[in-house]
């Protein structure tokens, strides 16, 4: 498997402590000339596969099927959250992204602006698709949902994934410590990088002065997909309280009770969120977020509370 970037994975493991409005030296990153190969070390799994496998399932079309779960932390003057993320079978493409929660200092709900940006990006990638523009440029999505949203206040990280059901291969852009793993027979053979400036500091979209814009975004394009892979997009609420290892686990008790079926992809999403959530709260509990907290000298035991958000994608065989 390989994955095409445009830049190197930005530093740092994960999410934040607190949302980080006014306290992180944001700028602007650079827009990246060209793209270029990039090895993950975890891809070297897949060079076992048998040639004559590869090539069959290159020649055989497939597509996602998608379902998705939200877990709003408990806060009754934002009923909704600050994630927001949206699912377009017709675009083949998904998304999520995260409100950052410090702008509530200045009285800002980030959370409008999360939604503006994921309903902008679902508008886009449909009107794209619905004029013959396959597959859904990821990038050009992430730039016009950005532009649409102009007036909204606040920021928020984004990660949007398109899948090209003739390549076989998926293209993601993202800004912040949103992300997605790849799961090919129950084990993580991809996990993207996040960008954060320093622990608990991550890229994020907007448009105040100092906020990030889409020429930031990460570029990948991850090829040799294969029907029965499966996506697990989330905000930082799940990356933060989840490892890799434990959605394998989840995935292999769903293959012993579908006896081999294709998974509900909706009941995948809900089980993987509930597990975070349950992470997020237990203090007991090691998680990503305190092993990277410790990694920074940062103090920190258990989970991080957090909005959470999961979708999970399945790539099936597909006709059309």
């Amino acid at each position: 498997m390989m994955i095409a970037a445009n830049k190197l994975p930005a530093l740092g493991l994960g999410p934040q402590i607190d949302n980080c409005y006014g306290s992180c030296g944001y700028g602007c990153g650079l827009a990246p000339d060209q793209k270029r190969k990039l090895e993950n070390p975890i891809d070297e799994v897949q060079e076992l596969q048998d040639t004559c496998k590869r090539r069959k399932i290159q020649n055989e079309k497939m597509k996602l099927v998608c379902g998705s779960s939200y877990c709003p932390k408990d806060n009754p003057e934002k009923p909704l959250g600050e994630d927001a993320h949206f699912i377009s079978h017709f675009a083949q493409t998904i998304g999520v992204a995260d409100g950052v929660g410090g702008w509530a200092r200045k009285g800002i709900d980030a959370g409008e602006y999360a939604r503006g940006i994921m309903n902008h990006a679902k508008e886009t990638a449909t009107h794209m698709a619905a004029v013959g523009a396959t597959p859904v440029d990821a990038r050009k999505v992430l730039n016009e949902a950005y532009a649409y949203n102009a007036d909204v206040q606040g920021s928020s990280t984004g990660c949007i994934l398109s899948f090209d059901k003739e390549r076989g291969s998926l293209h993601a852009v993202n800004v912040g410590d949103s992300g997605f793993m790849l799961f090919r027979e129950a084990m993580c053979v991809y996990i993207s990088p996040t960008q954060q400036r320093r622990f608990n500091c991550p890229y994020q979209l907007g448009n105040h002065v100092h906020s990030d814009r889409p020429d930031a975004a990460e570029e990948f394009e991850v090829e040799d997909i294969m029907p029965g892979d499966i996506i697990v997009l989330g905000t930082d609420g799940l990356l933060d309280n989840m490892f890799a290892s434990e959605i394998e686990e989840v995935l292999v008790e769903f293959n012993k009770v579908s006896g081999g079926r294709e998974c509900d992809c909706q009941e995948l999403a809900t089980t993987i969120a509930t597990l975070a959530l349950f992470n997020s709260e237990d203090e007991d509990n090691v998680t990503p977020f305190q092993m990277a907290a410790e990694k920074a000298g940062v103090e920190h035991v258990g989970g991080k509370i957090d909005d959470i958000t999961v979708v999970v994608a399945i790539v099936v065989a597909s006709s059309t």
